[in-house]
């Protein structure tokens, strides 16, 4: 927490809300289903750039439905 706060120069409480807009959805369709995160914010975006941590993945588990 401290290395984020300092690196940010935000408060841990403020990386915290900010962060927690960030959600992952699983959608199931008659295809299949898949997670999905959301949209990065500008002030996601900059967080983990100030962190140098990549984007995360927008897509993850992709799974065909079953025949």
């Amino acid at each position: 927490m401290r290395v984020a706060e300092t690196e940010t120069n935000e408060t841990w409480r403020n990386l915290r809300n900010e962060l927690d807009r960030m959600h992952l959805v699983t959608l199931a369709t008659t295809e299949g289903t898949v997670s999905q995160r959301t949209e990065l914010s500008a002030g996601h975006r900059r967080i983990l750039s100030a962190l140098t941590l990549p984007e995360p993945p927008r897509f993850y588990d992709f799974t065909p439905a079953a025949e």
